[in-house]
């Protein structure tokens, strides 16, 4: 007994299984999470390296290649570049697809804590952040005020970030651009020298003298006591009246110690005014609206303090908003789909009853999806309700045919209920294959270790989830529901569907009696996809979609004080700002440091603008002012944050590097079409070089290395123990006082201490020579490289690009020892396409195994099959007429498509051959077949196209600023438009030439037989 015949004999119990599943999907829609991004992570990490008052030198040599040598004996890596710049460096690692980012996370641990005897014995941490899309910060805010915030961090840690981090769901709060105080021990020079005092020696006293130890356990009167030596230094006058000398010399004689914050090398700006900023990361598994609301929330309350007064805190970023937005354009656009996709089904139903029993497939399947998301751990994110507003239009293809099935029999007088069954039965096997087919397409994607399998997974599962549940429902419940309701009267007058259905049922008979006509038809309609290609259609995986934000980098020429970059930064924010409706802006955000300065400027939203971003950045750089320390030039930022396209010098020395970089800059600028190409060439600081000379420092009992030590105490500073308060630790910094301000003939004239209780200068033991030093050192795959970047006017595609930048770099004569490559942005097009490539392939090939389950044959999925690829001739013939731009969402739609184009054909041929089993000739067959499902075929690719419409004329994008929604759309819409009318009368004529094929085979074989 099959499920319809079940559901017709026990409809109350069929119906309240259905109210069961709908009641749970209810009541899941409150349980499962919004969020921005799914929780994604990428086989990647970075590996960031903090260590401060050093060269690029320094870190490259002593921090970043030890850890990028040990690092690259993980197993699975596929890449790993490096940089190394003033006082930092990083360790970016990528590993090969399908590797578990945690496990590597931990490797990555093991694997530095193995060099650590390594390192400077001066570096303390490193930080690791993996790959994440569901990561990063839920809300940036910015604090700024007229007062003086230079000295309210524990203002504004007890008050804001220690509240904040109270908050249920709320996971890290990190607040800068205010810096916690130190205890900063600040050595006076000339006592020093009096005093005769080896730093060295004083570093290991202090050292020593700031300590607290277990020494064991000890028996008293029956009880147990811990035994706790404390030498722990925990105030102020602590620090002045440690004995460091003889005659009871203390440390307050030749230093001032002072609780006081430290010297801040860096700044922020918010609309002209200091800003501070404050980041907030919410826990995995927290619901980042709500979240944000609580945050929001407190932060009101917050304002209200009598210690925040006069403090503004701004939203710089708030992911909750981009969640409610995105999915607001979603949620609009598939409500307005629907209604669309309904009213198609009324025209050619004209009942409104029938009309509204199939309409139940779509609430019922979404509800049904939203029970099934949370038991899959499946959050309401971007990418899920993508995967629900494209199955909207599909979800009515099966209760379409199964009840344009059971009406054709009611028609024809048969008994309701008995034609509820029947109908249903005959087309049930192609219905579930249909499904199946639709499903199975995204197999590959979802199993896959793809970069792209995370995205369809969430993308997919909504899609196949729905479809399950509209197959149940079409097989059980609408089969109950249409045969409770009378029959529709005998229409007298022929409706505009019953005209089309006779003009073309004979305009059918016409075509394939003339066998050359449709012939001729299938190949020219089949190699007509070469017009669109060669007339110039846009293709690009990956396209720049630029947001309605402009980076402006001041490109600095060398290390300012932070007083002198403040006043260009002034310069320029008072020009933008004197100039703000001209050009459309928001808000303007500056980070500055001495050697480096962005100002972020942040346009009106793109529904109150009048100016295009382009032409806004070309207004803005016309009177742009001139400034004597730096070039500042707009950088490019793409919606989907992908690398410009990039070409690399590569070799060993940076000077030699930098000089090919230059000049590779110039050619690639002279070149038309190309525009903003920037070198990441950076000056370095102006540096003094000392070089100790061994022989004497010998002579002084001293070890060039001591000597060294010395300098090194002296200038960079040495953090000793950190010294325990009330709520939290506080650094305890050793170094010479007003280190920031010495000058070359200070630091000849720094004391070193020499045996016999003497001193002399460093002047005597080193000479001194003042040079630029390196500016950011960069490697890529263990090479020290140079990246030179470039952006693409209109009308410039990355192929034309990629053969114009071969042509230029190859007439580069390189030194020996040095090359060139091209970045990550070429071969990250390559590799989405290959991907997408093989993807698409295994799909065909797994619904090519679906039919020929179906059908029993090898030959006649063949003829079905032939919709895919007539679907994606459709796709560059609209794309073309569209102006669209062929990308990675085109393809992903290509991919959808494929599932959805082969179920009209599947019903067309199913229904043809049932009707020459019952003794029909072939051609009557045909035309019957075609003229029966010509109704059922244009509804369900009229309510799926309809049900897109509102995301291809839209510019909703994923995530408010990701790539646009429209080419996947538009790709299913033109691939689907087109393959109708294929499957509609070009696919008759190809069942009959594989018809024709398998009887001449039979034939030949039969012949070879006899």
């Amino acid at each position: 007994m099959s499920m319809t015949e079940i559901s017709i004999k026990r409809p109350v119990t069929t119906m309240m299984v259905f109210v069961s599943l709908v009641v749970v999907g209810f009541i899941a829609t409150r349980l499962v999470p919004l969020e921005y991004f799914p929780d994604i992570s990428f086989p990647g990490a970075f590996v960031q390296i903090p260590y401060p008052n050093s060269s690029p030198n320094e870190i490259e040599e002593q921090v970043v290649r030890p850890i990028e040598e040990v690092l690259a004996t993980i197993s699975g890596v596929k890449q790993i570049n490096s940089n190394a710049g003033e006082n930092e460096g990083g360790v970016n690692i990528q590993f090969t697809q399908g590797s578990d980012i945690d496990l590597k996370a931990i490797e990555i641990k093991e694997k530095i804590e193995s060099v650590r005897n390594q390192l400077p014995d001066d570096f303390e941490y490193y930080q690791i952040f993996k790959f994440e899309d569901g990561g990063g910060n839920m809300l940036q805010l910015r604090i700024s005020s007229e007062r003086d915030l230079s000295n309210a961090y524990d203002l504004l840690d007890r008050n804001l970030k220690q509240r904040i981090e109270r908050i249920e769901g709320v996971g890290q709060v990190t607040l800068y651009g205010v810096e916690k105080k130190e205890i900063r021990i600040e050595l006076l020079a000339n006592r020093l020298q009096n005093y005769n005092i080896d730093l060295n020696d004083l570093n290991q006293r202090l050292s020593r003298s700031n300590f607290s130890i277990s020494a064991g356990k000890i028996n008293d009167a029956g009880l147990r006591y811990n035994v706790r030596p404390m030498g722990e230094l925990t105030e102020i006058e602590d620090f002045e009246n440690l004995v460091i000398g003889e005659n009871n010399l203390r440390l307050k004689d030749i230093a001032t110690v002072a609780y006081t914050s430290p010297v801040r090398n860096y700044a922020r700006h918010l609309d002209r005014k200091y800003a501070i900023g404050l980041d907030i990361v919410k826990e995995s598994s927290a619901n980042t609206v709500a979240t944000a609301d609580r945050v929001l929330k407190e932060i009101e309350e917050i304002n209200e303090l009598p210690e925040m007064q006069g403090i503004q805190i701004y939203e710089m970023n708030n992911q909750a908003e981009g969640i409610l937005s995105s999915l607001e354009e979603l949620m609009n656009a598939g409500v307005l789909g629907a209604g669309l996709s309904v009213v198609m089904l009324f025209f050619f139903l004209r009942q409104f009853g029938t009309t509204m029993i199939v309409a139940t497939a779509v609430p019922f399947s979404l509800v049904v999806t939203l029970g099934f998301f949370y038991f899959l751990n499946i959050s309401i994110n971007i990418l899920s309700m993508t995967g629900l507003i494209l199955a909207i239009g599909m979800l009515v293809d099966n209760a379409v045919v199964v009840t344009e099935n059971i009406h054709r029999h009611r028609r024809n007088g048969m008994e309701p209920s008995k034609a509820a069954v029947l109908g249903a039965k005959e087309v049930g096997i192609a219905v579930t294959a249909g499904t199946f087919t639709s499903v199975v397409v995204f197999l590959p994607n979802i199993m896959n270790e793809s970069f792209i399998a995370p995205y369809m997974f969430y993308i997919g599962m909504p899609i196949i989830i729905s479809l399950i549940a509209s197959l149940l429902i079409s097989l059980t419940v609408i089969p109950l529901l249409t045969s409770k309701f009378k029959p529709r009267s005998k229409q007298v007058k022929r409706t505009v569907i019953d005209k089309l259905s006779d003009k073309y049922s004979a305009f059918l008979a016409w075509f394939i009696e003339r066998r050359w006509v449709s012939t001729i038809s299938i190949v020219l309609l089949f190699f007509s996809i070469v017009i669109p290609i060669l007339l110039g259609m846009n293709i690009d995986m990956f396209p720049n979609n630029p947001e309605r934000e402009l980076q402006l980098r001041y490109n600095l020429n060398g290390s300012y004080t932070l007083e002198r970059v403040k006043e260009t930064v002034d310069k320029v924010e008072d020009y933008l700002y004197g100039n703000q409706e001209k050009f459309e802006i928001e808000s303007v955000y500056t980070y500055y440091q001495p050697e480096y300065a962005q100002s972020t400027i942040i346009l009106v939203d793109e529904e109150d603008a009048e100016k295009s971003v382009e032409f806004i950045k070309e207004e803005i750089e016309k009177d742009l002012p001139v400034v004597t320390i730096g070039e500042p030039a707009f950088e490019f930022r793409s919606r989907n944050n992908s690398e410009s396209i990039r070409v690399y010098v590569q070799g060993e020395s940076m000077d030699v590097l930098t000089e090919l970089a230059d000049q590779v800059e110039w050619r690639i600028s002279q070149v038309e079409g190309f525009t903003d190409v920037k070198s990441d060439a950076e000056r370095g600081r102006d540096e003094v070089r000392l070089t100790i000379d061994s022989e004497k420092a010998k002579t002084f009992g001293l070890s060039s290395q001591a000597v060294a030590r010395s300098v090194s105490n002296a200038v960079r500073g040495q953090n000793l123990r950190k010294v325990r308060s009330a709520n939290s630790e506080i650094d305890v910094i050793l170094a010479l006082q007003n280190v920031d301000k010495q000058s070359v003939a200070d630091l000849k004239n720094l004391p070193i201490s020499i045996e016999g209780d003497r001193t002399t200068s460093l002047s005597t033991l080193a000479s001194f020579e003042q040079a630029s030093g390196p500016g950011r050192i960069f490697r890529q795959d263990r090479k020290t490289s140079m990246g030179i970047a470039v952006n693409l006017e209109e009308g410039m595609t990355p192929d034309d690009a990629r053969d114009k930048l071969r042509s230029i770099m190859d007439q580069i004569v390189y030194p020996a020892g040095y090359s060139w490559s091209y970045g990550r942005s070429f071969s990250n097009d390559d590799e989405a396409m290959g991907t997408m490539l093989f993807n698409i392939g295994i799909a065909f090939f797994l619904i090519y195994l679906v039919m020929a389950s179906l059908f029993e044959s090898l030959m006649y999925p063949t003829a079905v099959l032939a919709c895919i690829l007539y679907g994606i001739v459709g796709i560059f013939w609209f794309f073309f007429f569209t102006g669209t731009t062929f990308d990675l969402m085109a393809m992903i739609g290509i991919l959808i498509l494929m599932g959805i184009v082969v179920n009209n054909g599947i019903v067309l041929i199913d229904h043809i051959i049932h009707l020459r089993e019952e003794g029909m000739s072939r051609a009557e067959a045909v035309v019957q077949g075609g003229k029966d499902r010509m109704r059922p075929i244009l509804m369900t690719a009229g309510t799926t196209v309809l049900g897109l419409i509102p995301l291809c004329i839209g510019t909703t994008q994923i995530g408010g600023d990701g790539p646009p929604y429209f080419p996947m759309a538009r790709a299913i819409v033109g691939g689907l438009i087109f393959s109708t009318v294929v499957t509609l009368i070009v696919l008759p004529s190809i069942y009959i030439i594989l018809d024709d094929f398998k009887l001449w085979a039979g034939r030949i074989g039969a012949k070879a037989k006899g």
